[in-house]
C-alpha cells in the first residue's frame, strides 16, 4: 500500500509533486542556461500577462507554458514537457483520489 502524505501537491506512492513554476524555470535552464532560460521564462511570462515568481496555480502555469510554446524550437519542447507532466500530476492525483476514498475505476 503507498505511503499516505500529508502534502497534497504529492501522489502517494509516486513521490511526484506537481510541477511549478520553479520546475519549469530549472527545466529551461537546464537546456538554454541559467540565463538563457531566465529569458525564455521572463519572455513566455510577459506574453501571457503574467508576472515572474508570481506563477502559483496550475491555469496560470498552464498559460505560461502555452506562450513558451509559441516561442518554439527547443523552448516549445520543454513547455510540452511541463504540460505533459501537469496532465500526469493531475491524472495520477484523481486516481489516488478515488482509491482512498473507495471508489473503483
Amino acid at each position: 500500500m503507498p505511503a499516505l502524505t500529508s502534502d497534497p501537491s504529492r501522489v502517494p506512492g509516486y513521490d511526484l509533486a506537481a510541477p511549478t513554476e520553479a520546475t519549469a524555470l530549472a527545466a529551461l535552464q537546464r537546456v538554454f542556461g541559467v540565463d538563457r532560460g531566465r529569458e525564455s521564462w521572463a519572455a513566455a511570462c510577459l506574453s501571457a500577462g503574467l508576472v515572474v515568481g508570481f506563477i502559483r496555480s496550475p491555469d496560470s502555469l498552464q498559460r505560461a507554458t502555452s506562450a513558451l510554446s509559441a516561442q518554439g524550437g527547443a523552448a516549445a519542447t520543454v513547455a510540452r514537457s511541463i504540460t505533459i507532466r501537469m496532465r500526469t500530476h493531475a491524472r495520477l492525483l484523481a486516481k489516488s483520489g478515488a482509491t482512498t476514498t473507495g471508489a473503483v475505476r
